[in-house]
């Protein structure tokens, strides 16, 4: 099994240069895999790309703080996560028609119209009724991060593991600073629902987690 994120940014059009956002986003994408066969940028500001069913939120959610960091103009994202089986894929990712691609694309639009920014699609109905719930909620703390919540947001979600003392020196800021952001973002919520989610993607899918512990 396999999963696709779908996205688009969210009123792309206020930002002067695309490059605000598009540079960011391909540096992430890149670590990922290769353009076009695992990730593409199409439409100008819609997005594809493949990962492993138990990454697809933790990369959903460090999508999310790469745009919400950008300060002018304020930006976000809608991302839709598509899980399922992939018996063909084609040399670009955008071109394939299998499963989780149909999921996540019509997802995309489904959400569009409800105004979420966030949603999964699965052969499970009740798992995703769960797990879409839990979404709804946490986009309420997620969608008002400011730049500087989504900024240690980031840090969080691309290096699992990484402390606070870690990101102050990165950030060239104060641990106590760190961590206020973190309360006012409820990160660690957050990330407690990703941990959530990889677990039982795990469990449905017959992999085992290690212990991954993020603080």
């Amino acid at each position: 099994m396999i999963s696709i994120i779908t996205g688009d940014i969210i009123q792309s059009q206020k930002a002067d240069l695309a490059t605000i956002w598009l540079d960011p986003l391909k540096n992430m994408f890149s670590e990922i895999g290769e353009t076009p066969h695992d990730w593409e940028i199409y439409r100008g500001d819609s997005f594809q790309l493949t990962a492993e069913p138990e990454e697809s939120l933790r990369l959903a959610i460090l999508i999310k703080s790469i745009i919400k960091k950008i300060k002018k103009p304020a930006l976000d994202v809608r991302l839709a996560i598509g899980i399922g089986h992939a018996y063909q894929q084609e040399n670009r990712v955008s071109e394939s028609n299998d499963e989780p691609f149909v999921f996540s694309g019509k997802l995309l639009d489904e959400i569009k119209s409800r105004k979420v920014n966030m949603a999964i699609k699965t052969n499970w109905p009740e798992f995703d009724e769960e797990i879409n719930m839990m979404l709804k909620l946490a986009l309420i703390i997620m969608n008002s991060w400011t730049s500087n919540t989504a900024e240690t947001a980031e840090l969080l979600f691309r290096k699992p593991g990484i402390t606070q003392v870690e990101i102050a020196e990165i950030l060239g800021l104060a641990q106590s600073t760190v961590n206020d952001r973190i309360k006012r973002g409820s990160i660690y919520e957050i990330i407690e629902l990703e941990q959530y989610y990889r677990e039982k993607i795990m469990q449905r899918t017959g992999y085992r987690s290690g212990n991954r512990t993020y603080y």
